[in-house]
């Protein structure tokens, strides 16, 4: 039997590639890798810890297959951050007019989802547990973007 070893890459096409280009670089973070070569206004592949993230200029603008929250095919990917890094994030983000979903901790993972500037739905994910945060801090709250105010949930 073959040992998957973890995530590759995954890709998705966008809509206009220099404008998502700078979303992934400029607001998320990543880099362009040099592990893969990029090919200019067709696909590029970012550095996402051990994986890579590749975007490709989408040829048929009218055909959209979103990351969705019901149905088949994709739903969302995440990137992991560190949990001292999650409500940095979130306020990163809403500077730079991210479209925020929700946040939510939970006492093992906190989870934030948003989307990109072509609708795919995005998490990042902090595992508190794993990261050391103290016991008390590992609360269930969750985050409402238009108030900007955690408040806790059963």
């Amino acid at each position: 039997m073959i040992k998957v070893q973890g995530i590759d890459h995954v890709a998705f096409n966008v809509r206009d590639l220099d404008q998502s280009l700078k979303f992934y670089t400029e607001v998320i973070g990543l880099k362009i890798t040099q592990r893969e070569p990029s090919k200019p206004g067709i696909e590029y592949f970012l550095d996402c810890g051990t994986s890579l993230l590749g975007i490709i200029q989408a040829k048929d603008l009218n055909d959209s297959h979103l990351f969705a929250n019901e149905g088949l095919g994709a739903n969302h990917f995440s990137f992991r951050i560190h949990s001292n890094d999650f409500e940095g994030f979130i306020q990163h983000l809403q500077q730079h007019g991210t479209k925020i979903e929700f946040a939510k901790k939970r006492p093992k993972s906190w989870s934030l989802y948003f989307y990109d500037l072509d609708g795919n739905k995005l998490e990042a994910t902090a595992w508190p547990l794993e990261d050391g945060i103290a016991e008390n801090k590992r609360v269930k709250e969750i985050y409402n973007p238009y108030t900007k105010s955690w408040s806790q949930y059963a």
